[in-house]
């Protein structure tokens, strides 16, 4: 799955199938505990938006087109 979203551009290309597997084992970690479904869903969040590459557009600050 690395590899295809690798080559379609959906994921950085550093990224590594063990630093996805210790990511979920971390999250996995809290998740069970009463209370932290919300922290768990957080958690995902911003391991899937950490998986994707930057995009030069998100990093201008707001206001300013690129052209």
């Amino acid at each position: 799955m690395l590899d295809a979203g690798r080559a379609a551009g959906d994921l950085r290309s550093d990224v590594t199938a063990e630093d996805v597997a210790a990511s979920l084992i971390g999250i996995f970690t809290v998740a069970p505990r009463a209370g932290s479904e919300v922290r768990a869903g957080r958690l995902l969040n911003l391991l899937m938006d950490g998986l994707r590459p930057a995009r030069l557009s998100h990093l201008e600050p707001p206001g300013v087109c690129a052209e």
